[in-house]
C-alpha cells in the first residue's frame, strides 16, 4: 500500500492532522492505531479548552483550536460536544503581575480575558473562598469538551475526505532509507509514504529509538476524579484552575464535576502498557480536601468514582513538534504534558501545512522542536506549575 503520508497514532492529534492533510492539502492519508480511535489518553482527557498561556505560540494555538471546538460540527462535521462555561484561573498572593503580564498578552493576540480582583472572582460564584486569593483571569468563551468525541468525529472527516483508517494496527517499525523516511511497518505488511508524523503519545519514544532518536519524554500516571454534589447544591457552573491549592475543577452533566491536580510533583513514572487504571483514595481525600478549602459548602461531597490516565511529559512540560533533524520526511508531535486536547485541532492543522510545504504557516512552531532539549532551549512558564504552560 502506498500513501502520501502516515499518521501514527489517532488520538485528537494524530486525527486532526489526518483530517487536515485529507481535507485541505488532498493528501492520501493512512491513520495508523494500535487500539482504537480516541481509546489511549485521549478518551480519559479532561477536555478543558482554555486559552490562558504564558508564551504566545501556545496561545495562538489555544485561540484558533477553540473556534474549532465552537464551530466543530461546520469546519471538520461530527460533535466535539463543545460546552461553553467560562474559564477562571486563581493565582496566589504574589503571582498577580504574572497574571496580569499574561492576560496583557493574551488580549495583544485577540483573547478575551480579564483580570478579576478577589470581589470580582467571588461575583462569579460567592462561595468561592478569596481570602488567600492573589487575583483571577477568566476567559468567558471557554470551557470543555469531549475527547473521544473529538478524535472520532477528526476520524471520521479525514475518512470522508479519502483518508483509510486502520484500527488495531500498530506501527511496528519506521522505514528509512538513508536519510529519507520511505514508510512504516505494520502486522499486516509495510505501508510506503514519503512522510510520517508520529504522534503516538506515551509510545512516541519506543518507535524513535531504533532510528537513534532519543526524546527525554517520560510516562507518568495521572487521576482524575468524579465528584457529585446533593441537590440543592450545584456545582460550579465554569471550568477552574487554582494555582494556589494545585487542583482543577470541570463540571459535568447531572450535577457531577471532575476534579484533579496541575502539580508537577511527585508524579509516577510508569510503563505504558501496564499501569493502575483506578484512582487511589489517598488521591480522592486530597482532592477533596482542598475541593473543600476553595469550596466550602462542598465539604462532604461525594465521590462518584476515578480513573488514571497518562501523560507523556517533557522537561519543560511542553511538547515536541515538527520535522526530525536528519531524516527527511519524518515529523513528531508528541510529549503534550497534559495539556494537549485544547491545542490538537491547531496543532494538526498546522503540522500538516509543515508537511505538506514545509514551512510554517500563521503559528509558527519551531520552538517545540526536538532539538530544543539539546540546545539547552527550554521553554519555562513563569508559573510554578509548568502544565499551565
Amino acid at each position: 500500500m502506498t500513501a502520501d503520508a502516515i499518521i501514527v497514532g489517532a488520538g485528537c492529534t494524530g486525527a486532526s492532522a489526518a483530517f487536515w492533510l485529507a481535507s485541505r492539502h488532498g493528501q492520501k492519508v493512512v491513520l495508523l492505531e494500535r487500539g482504537t480511535v480516541g481509546g489511549g489518553p485521549t478518551g480519559r482527557s479532561s477536555g478543558i479548552v482554555r486559552m490562558h498561556y504564558s508564551y504566545a505560540p501556545l496561545i495562538q494555538l489555544a485561540l484558533r483550536s477553540r473556534d474549532v471546538f465552537a464551530d466543530f460540527e461546520t469546519v471538520v462535521g461530527g460533535s466535539a460536544d463543545f460546552k461553553k462555561t467560562g474559564f477562571l484561573l486563581l493565582a496566589p498572593p504574589g503571582q498577580e503581575g504574572t497574571l496580569e503580564a499574561n492576560v496583557r498578552l493574551q488580549r495583544s493576540l485577540g483573547g478575551d480575558t480579564t483580570v478579576l480582583d478577589r470581589a470580582a472572582v467571588a461575583d462569579l460564584d460567592p462561595r468561592l473562598r478569596t481570602d488567600d486569593v492573589g487575583a483571577g483571569a477568566y476567559e468567558p468563551d471557554s470551557g470543555y469538551a469531549d475527547g473521544y468525541a473529538t478524535a472520532s468525529s477528526f476520524a471520521a472527516a479525514a475518512r470522508r475526505h479519502g483518508a483509510v483508517v486502520r484500527e488495531n494496527t500498530p506501527a511496528v517499525r519506521l522505514l528509512v532509507e538513508g536519510s529519507r523516511v520511505t514508510g512504516v511497518e505494520t502486522p499486516n505488511g509495510r505501508i510506503a509514504a514519503g512522510a510520517v508524523l508520529v504522534a503516538a503519545g506515551p509510545w512516541t519514544p519506543r518507535l524513535l529509538g531504533p532510528l537513534g532518536i532519543v526524546l527525554p519524554i517520560r510516562t507518568t500516571r495521572h487521576q482524575v476524579v468524579l465528584f457529585e454534589v446533593a441537590e440543592p447544591a450545584k456545582p460550579l457552573a465554569f471550568v477552574f484552575v487554582d494555582l494556589g491549592k494545585g487542583f482543577y475543577m470541570r463540571p459535568d452533566v447531572g450535577g457531577q464535576f471532575h476534579g484533579g491536580s496541575v502539580e508537577e510533583y511527585p508524579d509516577e513514572e510508569v510503563p505504558a502498557d501496564a499501569f493502575n487504571e483506578g484512582a487511589d483514595f489517598e488521591f480522592i481525600e486530597e482532592m477533596a480536601t482542598r475541593l473543600a478549602h476553595r469550596v466550602p459548602a462542598f465539604s462532604g461531597v461525594g465521590v462518584k468514582g476515578g480513573y488514571a490516565s497518562l501523560y507523556d511529559v517533557t522537561p519543560d512540560w511542553q511538547p515536541v513538534l515538527g520535522p526530525v533533524p536528519g531524516i527527511a520526511g519524518l515529523f513528531i508531535a508528541a510529549g503534550f504534558s497534559g495539556h494537549g486536547f485544547k491545542l490538537s485541532p491547531a496543532i494538526g492543522e498546522t503540522l500538516a501545512g509543515l508537511v505538506v510545504t514545509g514551512r510554517y504557516g500563521e503559528i509558527d512552531l519551531s520552538a517545540f522542536r526536538p532539538s530544543r532539549f539539546a540546545e539547552g532551549a527550554l521553554i519555562h512558564s513563569p508559573y510554578a506549575h509548568g502544565i499551565v504552560g
